[in-house]
């Protein structure tokens, strides 16, 4: 009977590892991603964009 007790808890504490990694890795903030700059963008640093043709 002691052996399935054993067995039993070191089920149970290698499962409950398992769920306190998954959290912890959860828990963890993801990476930065790169934020555009606010404001607005100066003529010289615009990319060349093709102009809109006027039609009269």
């Amino acid at each position: 009977m002691e052996l399935k007790h054993d067995t039993f808890s070191h089920n149970t504490r290698v499962q409950l590892k398992q769920v306190f990694d998954a959290i912890r890795e959860l828990m963890t903030p993801p990476a930065p991603s790169p934020k555009r700059p606010i404001g607005f963008v100066a003529p010289e640093e615009k990319p060349n964009k093709p102009k809109a043709i006027k039609k009269r």
